[in-house]
């Protein structure tokens, strides 16, 4: 094919743009017009300070990609945004000011009649038509085309605006352009208004690609992604499925239609769940996978893509979707529980594959994740430190493995790791700033509630923890008259028995008030009279004031928190004969490994090899000089411990991971094996065993 037949850029101005022979159309693929006020204040800002600083120098405003199909359409495959917004402008431009250059001389002038042209093809022809789906099309025209003026348009609420509705952002838009041309006008009059103008028509250019090949457009806009054009990785993943659509002559527009509706009903269950797109071909690829991934997301989704029928995919990727939005739904107390942790492509993608692949034991394999995840959490563990067994988890998960292979793979990393013994530690410790205790104490009031369909309670500033003994106590002793031993009491104030949930501005009004004034705010009956709190732990306290236990002390602090810790000990299913449990491990280590790192007994040779592969993946390396010099130049054996190419007469081994290949220095000592470890560590977060094995006599491994 003629390479001038598939891909033509020309650089064109605003007025070139929209007065070419064809209309442009938005396919039902792309998202829905999505602009805001940052978007539009930047365009805004951009053009006029390049109007008052250069206004004889074209001023350029980025690309679009388009398809001509011969015929008069132009359909665009990259820029729709702009494109968009810039028939916005032109429609206010064209309703609300009618005596634009009326009077002006100048050839290029954009009078009515110039920009009515940029707006219709013809009479009766718009030249900007969107998505198939006819209510995105209509909004546009009943909002935008048809209005004879915008005088009496508002801004729409925040509330409006998060919408998954694009008409509220077509009404932010024109507004925002009416707001902005009338206060040039009125600031600077007609004719600073009509040279603004013209430097937006005839100044301001976009480079205009016109492929005849949409799988070529395609690919350019994906070449255009690489060299640093900002997409998502929805909008890349969307682009592969659509090209594998279209390099297939099977795959009728209709289908192309269903893909459409599928995706936008995607888009609008993470709208609704707060999560991205982006987020969810996240956990879409981790079950896909079933391991960690070895490339970046779309790589991994673009191999997924090209090996599989893609109607199937995408109905696959449909399905789990909607369990994400049945597990969003979900009253189960359980789930709230697993909802609050930080870790949340690991626990979306169990809990939706739990759903997708239909695991017979669901609500047992919930107990028993969210038993794994908290426990994990509480005792102090890093994403990177639980990350090889959650993907073991979503393994055995999608494989539909026993709930008893599960439950014994997780408490064989809980136990080995001695994570009970550190839960115990951290519950009777000191427990105020810790980032789980909220979530903590919230699954402790799902799991006793009778009522399982009590709602979820988002983490935000209306959650609060109120220290009952007030950590400023001593500034009130005439209120706290019954505490005696001060010292003693204030090393109590931060633990677990001490801490009561409220909502709202219980916490503040009850802020330092001795316990009779708390519990009149506890029941609601306050300055403020918000009603009594709704968290079950705290009206305890409230039941035996009212039975006539009218004193706090440290002594009741220790009691209430023998109460909670053992509500945590039944919902995680955990006791004190825990702490020194083991779970038999299969003999896999000989007199030569030195180590445990990911499940796996390595050398010294093999750690520093492991931990190298993981850090190149995990940080998407592709290049030797991305390594840090510090890495690349440590000394392993009198050498540098990674080089570019191989060194001759010295032990060096091949690596190849991330499409990039080094040569790693293979003789390590056991004084630089621990050096590279104490380095490594401030590069990478990773967990480590040291094995106990008689040391041999040549440490040369």
């Amino acid at each position: 094919m003629n390479i001038d037949q598939t891909f033509k850029p020309d650089n064109q101005t605003i007025y070139q743009l929209f007065s070419c022979p064809a209309i442009y159309v938005i396919p039902n693929y792309q998202r829905q017009y999505s602009w805001g006020n940052e978007q539009l204040e930047e365009l805004w800002s951009d053009l006029y300070e390049s109007y008052i600083n250069t206004p004889n120098e074209c001023y350029f405003l980025g690309s679009i990609v388009v398809v001509d199909d011969g015929v008069g359409h132009h359909e665009l495959v990259d820029g729709q945004q702009r494109i968009t917004t810039l028939m916005i402008m032109l429609n206010v431009l064209f309703k609300t000011f009618p005596n634009l250059n009326e009077n002006s001389k100048e050839l290029l002038k954009g009078n009515l009649q110039k920009i009515k042209q940029l707006i219709y093809f013809d009479e009766g022809i718009d030249r900007l038509q969107l998505q198939l789906d006819p209510n995105y099309n209509t909004s546009f025209k009943q909002i935008i085309i048809y209005p004879e003026h915008y005088e009496n348009i508002h801004y729409p609420t925040q509330a409006e605006l998060k919408k998954n509705e694009p008409k509220y952002k077509f009404i932010n838009t024109a507004k925002f352009f009416y707001d902005k041309f009338n206060e040039l006008y009125q600031k600077e009059g007609q004719t600073a208004l009509d040279e603004f103008v013209n430097f937006i028509l005839f100044k301001t250019c976009i480079i205009k690609t016109v492929c005849t090949n949409q799988s070529f457009a395609i690919k350019l806009f994906l070449v255009l992604n690489d060299r640093g054009l900002e997409l998502g990785i929805s909008d890349i993943v969307k682009s592969y499925l659509l090209d594998k659509y279209d390099s297939n002559d099977k795959y009728s527009n209709d289908d192309k239609i269903a893909f459409s509706n599928n995706w936008t009903a995607m888009e609008e269950i993470a709208s609704e769940y707060n999560f991205t797109m982006d987020d969810f071909l996240v956990y879409y690829e981790y079950f896909k996978l079933k391991s960690n991934p070895k490339r970046q997301v779309t790589d991994e989704l673009k191999k997924i893509i090209q090996k599989s029928e893609v109607t199937f995919l995408v109905d696959e990727m449909r399905a789990f979707a909607d369990h994400l939005k049945t597990i969003y739904k979900s009253t189960l107390p359980v789930i709230y529980s697993l909802r609050y942790i930080p870790w949340k492509a690991y626990v979306m993608t169990a809990l939706a594959s739990a759903y997708q692949v239909d695991y017979p034991d669901k609500e047992e394999l919930f107990q028993v994740m969210r038993r794994f995840f908290y426990i994990s959490w509480i005792s102090g563990k890093t994403l990177n430190g639980i990350k090889q067994t959650s993907f073991n988890l979503i393994e055995a998960i999608v494989d539909r493995k026993s709930i008893e292979e599960i439950r014994t793979m997780l408490d064989k990393f809980m136990f080995g790791k001695r994570l009970i013994r550190d839960v115990y530690q951290v519950l009777e410790d000191d427990v105020y700033d810790q980032n789980f205790l909220k979530p903590l104490m919230l699954s402790i009031e799902y799991e006793i509630r009778e009522d399982i369909n009590t709602n979820f309670y988002k983490l935000n500033n209306t959650i609060h923890l109120d220290h009952i003994l007030p950590q400023r106590f001593d500034k009130r002793l005439d209120e706290w008259e019954n505490i005696k031993d001060i010292s003693l009491a204030k090393t109590y104030l931060n633990k677990l028995g001490n801490m009561a949930l409220l909502q709202g501005s219980k916490n503040e009004e009850a802020l330092n008030h001795g316990l009779d004034r708390k519990i009149k705010i506890y029941q609601g009956e306050g300055n403020k009279k918000n009603g009594i709190t709704t968290f079950d732990t705290t009206k305890w306290i409230i039941d035996k004031y009212n039975k006539g236990d009218t004193v706090w002390d440290v002594q009741h602090i220790m009691d209430r928190q023998k109460d909670l810790l053992e509500l945590i000990e039944d919902m995680l299913d955990i006791s004190k004969e825990d702490i020194d449990k083991v779970v038999e491990e299969e003999p896999r280590i000989n007199a030569f490994h030195k180590w445990k790192y990911e499940n796996e007994y390595l050398t010294n040779k093999g750690l520093v090899l492991s931990i190298l592969k993981h850090y190149i993946n995990e940080n998407h390396i592709h290049d030797y000089f991305s390594i840090p010099d510090e890495i690349r130049n440590f000394k392993m054996y009198s050498h540098e411990l990674i080089k570019n190419e191989i060194e001759e007469d010295y032990a060096y081994t091949k690596l190849e991971c991330n499409d990039l290949t080094v040569y790693v220095r293979t003789i390590c000592l056991r004084n630089d094996t621990n050096k590279f470890i104490q380095l490594m560590k401030k590069y990478y977060d990773f967990d480590l065993e040291k094995l106990d094995n008689q040391v041999l006599a040549n440490e040369l491994i």
